[in-house]
């Protein structure tokens, strides 16, 4: 284990052959697929600078090793998504080590955006993600660079049969290059998904040529503002709802990853100020929510944690044994089960508020779903039901789901 206070040189274990060995853990749970963060050789703990992308780092196991993880999750009916970091790369790229050696002379100089005819690492006279100088930025713009990375995607798709890419900082890199991705990557896998990493409105992406989806941060943020801060009351979260589901088309919006925390934030139970209740409530609107539910590994056992790395604690295996959570089991148990009803994705959104509980109904051809939320302190009326205090209900054609 990390140890008291762990910071971004800190490393804690853990291997694909680990996760081969929980995916009937996480079915039994309700997961059907899995997104991975970069498991490609890197010297980070994060691996989002990446040196060899052609190669499974170490700490983490073998190219086999992937290969097994795809075989065995596909034999239980699930996916496997990884992570494209293709806006920057390693300082410890081999391109990008034979132009800080040759600068102009080296034939990937522009592979870069070197400002000056060679690099100064001290100077950082080139250009970088986050101001990171060990992570120098690809030049998307660049036919060559393109079909490395391109190739880097098919590669995994035709070798190891993945299921789709998470684009990091995928608003950064140009329109250009995610069409040309777009097409070989469903090229060699039709259902490949292509989900984009942006924080804020991405229309222009999501019109059928670039993106099938995003990381629907404006949802975490509404999440955020009505559970966690209290920021927005129910009427005010069920108009930012219907604005963020007003974004896009209906099929851009069945696919939006939905998620109340990442790798990249706090934990939601942390934010919630270890609030049960509060905490259910979230997770119920995410599973009812027009879109696909995400959750961050750990959530079903109440992993609290604040800003990265604190947000990337060790698993607990053990509070997945002690009963301690058996409440928030039944309850993703509950909701997955929802959500597998194949007419669910399809159905026709209503969300509105009535007396301060947020209210959304899922009309769909043979059943429609009714969610209350009741996020107060006191007792709510909605209609004839009574919604108890921190509480949530769910309906199905007029007969009550019952929640753990």
């Amino acid at each position: 284990k990390w140890g008291s206070k762990p910071n971004p040189k800190s490393f804690a274990g853990g291997d694909l052959k680990g996760i081969t060995k929980k995916l009937s853990y996480l079915k039994d749970c309700g997961i059907d697929s899995v997104y991975l963060t970069p498991v490609f050789t890197s010297v980070s703990n994060h691996k989002y600078d990446i040196s060899d992308y052609y190669t499974v780092d170490p700490q983490f196991g073998t190219n086999k090793d992937l290969k097994e993880l795809v075989e065995e999750a596909h034999r239980l009916g699930m996916h496997i998504v990884m992570d494209a970091v293709f806006n920057h790369a390693s300082e410890n790229l081999k391109e990008f080590k034979d132009v800080v050696e040759k600068g102009l002379k080296s034939p990937y100089y522009n592979w870069f955006i070197v400002h000056g005819d060679t690099v100064n690492v001290k100077k950082c006279n080139y250009e970088t993600f986050a101001s990171c100088t060990y992570m120098p930025k690809l030049n998307t713009g660049n036919p060559e660079v393109q079909k490395y990375l391109i190739d880097i995607a098919v590669h995994y798709i035709k070798e190891y049969d993945i299921d789709g890419w998470r684009l990091d900082v995928s608003d950064e890199i140009s329109h250009d290059f995610w069409r040309s991705f777009r097409k070989a990557v469903k090229g060699a896998k039709e259902d490949a998904v292509i989900i984009g990493e942006n924080w804020h409105d991405a229309y222009s992406n999501l019109q059928g040529d670039q993106y099938d989806s995003i990381m629907n941060y404006a949802f975490t943020k509404t999440c955020l503002d009505y559970f966690a801060t209290g920021e927005k009351n129910a009427e005010e979260t069920a108009w930012k709802l219907n604005s963020i589901l007003m974004r896009n088309k209906d099929g851009v919006n069945q696919m939006m990853l939905n998620l109340l925390d990442s790798h990249d934030t706090l934990r939601i139970f942390t934010e919630v100020g270890k609030d049960r209740n509060k905490f259910k409530n979230a997770l119920a609107l995410l599973y009812f929510f027009k879109g696909v539910p995400c959750i961050y590994y750990g959530t079903e056992i109440l992993t609290e944690g604040g800003f990265d790395p604190d947000c990337r604690r060790c698993m607990d295996w053990d509070k997945t044994k002690d009963g301690s959570c058996k409440d928030i089991y039944a309850e993703i148990k509950l909701l997955s089960g929802l959500r597998k009803n194949e007419e669910f994705s399809g159905g026709e959104y209503k969300i509105f508020a009535e007396n301060d509980v947020l209210t959304l109904i899922n009309k769909c051809k043979s059943t429609c779903y009714k969610l209350y939320i009741n996020n107060t302190d006191s007792d709510k009326k909605a209609g004839e039901i009574k919604i108890p205090a921190k509480s949530f209900k769910i309906f199905a054609n007029d007969e009550e789901v019952k929640n753990a």
